[in-house]
Formats: C-alpha cells, structure tokens, sequence
C-alpha cells in the first residue's frame, strides 16, 4: 500500500471540486435547485500567469455554502485553463494548503506540471495554482489564508 500522508496534498485538505461553465447563472439556478444549495459569488479581474506571459482575465465564481465539500461554479474564460471539459468531467479539485508556491513545487517535482497560477497582480504571491493531471484533471492548490474570502459562511 502507498503511504499517501506525504504528498504535496492532503486529501483531508480537499474541499471543492470546480466546475467551469458557460453560464454562470443559468448552472447556478439549474444547480442549486437539483443539489439543494446556495451560492456565494466572488470575482475580479486576476493575473493569470502562464509559460506563455502573464494575462489579465474576469472571474466569477459561485460555491455553495453548504459543505465540508463544497460545489464551485466558474465562468468559463475563452483561451484560458477555464474552459468548460466534455460533459461528465470536473474541471479541477481544489486543496487548501498553507503555501501555494511550496505545494506547486512539490506536484511539479511529483510529475504533475503546473500550467498556471493566479494572483491579484503579476507582483502580488499567488492565490492559487493550477497543476494538470495526465488524465487532464486539474488540481488547484489554493492558498488557505483565502478561506473567508471563499467560505465566508463557515
């Protein structure tokens, strides 16, 4: 059996799985109706920093505010890593963890390249990275200094 304790990420540190989405009200209705959720939105305008050079891009989100695990909804963002997958797919999970930048190295070093961070401005320490899976899931390590501004509600 591997010991799976050590890793970047801890699976007790899950806490949502993304869902990107073409219309954000329209799956937030349709959504939280059928899981018998509600939603908190947040949003801005974030450096999206890529191997490619560094892009200012909207957000929106919507997590439910009901948990542990909590459901987010994110508006699809054309040419970025937020495009909506082949139905069926989740887009990324997402793991708090007390540093973005030592978790990102360490799934890099893991063999699970990163391909993109987000931070307020292109100087600001990330808020969070994005590391992709060779079976195209997404992990997002998200900083955890973030948790009232995500889950407000808990």
């Amino acid at each position: 059996m591997t010991d799976t304790t050590s890793g970047p990420v801890q699976h007790t540190n899950l806490f949502h799985t993304g869902i990107v989405v073409d219309d954000l009200a329209a799956a937030k209705a349709e959504l939280g109706e059928r899981l018998g959720v509600t939603w908190t939105e947040g949003g801005a305008d974030v450096a999206l920093i890529t191997d490619d050079g560094i892009q200012v891009v909207p957000s929106a989100y919507a997590m439910s505010r009901e948990g542990p695990h909590h459901v987010e909804l994110a508006q699809a963002v054309p040419g970025t890593i937020w495009t909506v997958p082949e139905p069926g797919h989740a887009h990324h999970l997402g793991y708090w963890v007390d540093s973005v930048t030592e978790a990102s190295a360490a799934l890099t070093a893991s063999g699970v390249p990163r391909v993109a961070t987000v931070a307020i401005t292109e100087d600001a320490p990330p808020m969070c990275a994005y590391h992709r899976t060779t079976n195209g899931l997404y992990v997002e390590v998200v900083s955890r200094a973030l948790r009232r501004v995500l889950l407000p509600d808990s």
